[in-house]
């Protein structure tokens, strides 16, 4: 396969873990803070990525970057978790699963390669974004009387989806430096100390519960996911034009649903469920215009 070709199978991936992480959210909602429980992931994580890449981690090389090099790894951690992923979690804990995917699929990541890495812009790829916004209204609005009248949870969906793709674009700036697992095991490091200095910063006690197995267990496999998700990240968007990455990524919708209604008995109302349509249309035709282009 070519690089290409993996990097795509890497996004599909992504997509299907991504759809999985708000499981492991709505379960440790039991019994952390939200800022404990992203930082706690975090950390399990970072040991595992340790373990993991070991053998792949430069450590000189890490001495070696520039000051820009290492301003592009903290903006990517900030954006990725300690804005996007703690919104995100959020997000779950106060709306429909459903919801929050619709929401994330928002061609976000293509608007930011026309804006930061100039791809091509065209008066059709506009209108199918509009399109996808106008979706988000149809998911987020309750009462058309009050169209500014959002709920939280959705509004703290929107603004991640932003963070997170800010992060994934920026991938396209780093440089051969450093290969794709000390770009996953840095990531982790910033991010971690990140979002503990925040816990602190608004005065989160440590965690106080008694630790179980399944907890432990839970944070565990939250960590290994969040490593594979922040691998294939790297990998995908290295080798994936943007417009592409951003519609393959719309699959985390499918996967949404199956596991919100598996888990929760949630589905999606007709007016939500046209919003979702209106978003994933508009990211598919998008790259079907992208693909026409090239």
């Amino acid at each position: 396969m070519s690089d290409r070709n993996k990097g795509i199978v890497a996004l599909i991936f992504l997509s299907a873990i991504f759809a999985s992480m708000g499981l492991f959210v709505r379960y440790l909602n039991i019994g952390f803070t939200l800022y404990q429980q992203v930082y706690l992931r975090l950390i399990a994580a970072m040991c595992i990525g340790l373990i993991a890449f070991y053998k792949d981690l430069r450590w000189r090389n890490f001495l070696r970057l520039t000051i820009k090099d290492w301003l592009i790894l903290f903006v990517r951690a900030i954006s990725m978790y300690a804005i996007g992923v703690t919104l995100f979690s959020k997000a779950i804990i106060l709306t429909k699963y459903s919801n929050v995917s619709f929401i994330s699929a928002l061609p976000v990541t293509a608007l930011y390669g026309f804006l930061l890495l100039h791809e091509r812009l065209t008066w059709k790829k506009i209108s199918l974004i509009s399109v996808a916004f106008f979706g988000v209204l149809l998911i987020s609005i309750t009462d058309f009387a009050h169209i500014f009248d959002w709920g939280v949870g959705e509004i703290a969906a929107l603004i991640s989806v932003f963070s997170f793709s800010l992060s994934y674009v920026a991938r396209k700036w780093q440089t051969q430096k450093l290969n794709n697992r000390e770009i996953t095991f840095l990531m982790f490091v910033l991010a971690f100390f990140s979002v503990l200095a925040l816990s602190l910063f608004s005065k989160e006690p440590l965690p106080h519960v008694t630790w179980t197995i399944p907890f432990l267990l839970v944070i565990g496999i939250a960590g290994l996911f969040n490593v594979v998700n922040l691998f294939l990240t790297n990998y995908g968007f290295q080798h994936v034009k943007a417009v592409l990455a951003s519609n393959l990524l719309t699959l985390e919708s499918v996967f949404a649903i199956a596991l919100g209604f598996l888990f929760y008995r949630e589905l999606p109302s007709i007016k939500e469920l046209v919003g979702g349509v209106l978003i994933v249309l508009s990211v598919i035709k998008m790259n079907q215009l992208e693909t026409k282009q090239n």
